[in-house]
């Protein structure tokens, strides 16, 4: 389900893309870039690459306390690579997201925290006599 979302997003995407014109997507003066030392992407993308290392982290917090079993967490980790290459693909048009395309992700971000929140609380746990084995 989420394989035809995410296709549907993409194709929707590129469609959109092929419409705008290439000033619709702002000029390099109007972006606003982060004031910490050595972060040097755009304030609104650090928000989509926050997001992203909060769910890993909270995927790796549910595979220690045994909340989110191996096979979850190995759901849920493919569920983020999906996500930073669909990133990747919208970033390899033009270097920067525009606003439709981070419009997207954030949705798609949406989707799976609500899926990580949902395999937390679904009551399946790693039994606790057995290891915790793989990532």
């Amino acid at each position: 389900m989420l394989k035809l979302i995410l296709t549907t997003m993409t194709a929707g995407v590129l469609l959109a893309a092929s419409y705008m014109p290439s000033a619709a997507h702002g000029s390099s003066n109007t972006t606003r870039y982060s004031t910490q030392a050595g972060h040097h992407q755009p304030v609104h993308d650090r928000s989509i690459n926050d997001r992203q290392a909060r769910q890993q982290k909270a995927i790796e917090r549910g595979r220690r306390s045994g909340r989110i079993t191996w096979r979850e967490g190995r759901k849920l980790r493919r569920e983020q690579k999906r996500i930073a290459r669909l990133e990747d693909y919208f970033r390899n048009s033009d270097r920067r997201l525009d606003r439709f395309e981070r419009h997207v992700l954030h949705i798609v971000l949406d989707a799976a925290r609500d899926h990580i929140r949902a395999q937390k609380r679904d009551g399946q746990r790693r039994w606790s006599s057995l290891p915790r084995f793989g990532r």
